[in-house]
């Protein structure tokens, strides 16, 4: 019997005792009580080891705590090498990205329904927003054009002095068409540009409306306006 307790005390002294590699942890089987009788199991480097405790060689293998009868009451996994948990965390950091994409495309869905009854309304909304940008773009060709037409004018008074020193003044006219021509240039193609981005958003929200359609989704329904002469606040207004 004392030769049993002193066995017990090396075995417990040497898990105890134990520096894993990488600081890696020992599986945490210590703290949690067993029924008398428990042995644990694992095969690590080719070869089984069995004893009444967690067995030293199964520091890096699955342990299997077996009952009395031999049956697994429990697997204990291995500890995860630091590799193994980063690919964990980048998986669940994959995981939880989805899941935000999901949840925001679902919001964004759902602000579609609401927004639109019917495909006419996106075509509406489509040109109340452009409105804007093509005031813009009709104005610029305006003024370019003017400006062409002064630019034509400056040609035609430098005829004068083709074999001449032109004047100052036709030197700074001619640079200040220049730079009205380049400033509207660059007016005119954010216009244009604004233009684009306003129809690929419209395309873009039109095709997943109909998508959604076709789904089975369906508009968000509104509340109809109620008739004003239902409306017991204005009920006197209408009294003779």
């Amino acid at each position: 019997m004392g030769h049993e307790l002193q066995r017990l005390a090396a075995a417990a002294g040497l898990i105890a005792g134990l520096v894993l590699p990488a600081g890696l942890p020992m599986p945490a089987v210590a703290q949690t009580p067993t029924p008398p009788g428990t042995m644990f199991s694992c095969v690590a480097n080719g070869k089984t080891y069995t004893a009444d405790r967690p067995p030293v060689e199964c520091v890096n293998s699955d342990i299997r705590e077996l009952n009395r009868d031999g049956s697994v009451r429990r697997l204990i996994p291995r500890p995860l090498t630091v590799e193994e948990q980063r690919a964990r965390a980048l998986e669940a950091k994959k995981k939880m990205e989805e899941e935000e994409r999901q949840l925001a495309q679902r919001r964004r869905d759902r602000s579609l329904l609401e927004a639109y009854a019917n495909e006419g309304e996106i075509e509406a909304a489509r040109r109340k927003s452009l409105e804007s940008a093509e005031q813009i773009v009709k104005r610029s060709l305006e003024r370019a054009a003017s400006l062409a037409q002064d630019r034509k004018r400056l040609d035609d008074e430098a005829e004068f002095y083709r074999n001449r020193e032109q004047p100052e003044s036709l030197k700074r006219a001619y640079m200040l068409n220049a730079q009205a021509v380049s400033a509207e240039q660059k007016i005119l193609a954010e216009a244009r540009n604004e233009v684009t981005r306003i129809n690929e958003r419209f395309d873009a929200e039109k095709k997943r409306y109909l998508e959604l359609l076709a789904q089975g989704a369906r508009p968000v329904q509104r509340n109809p306006e109620t008739d004003i002469l239902l409306d017991p606040r204005f009920r006197d207004a209408t009294r003779q």
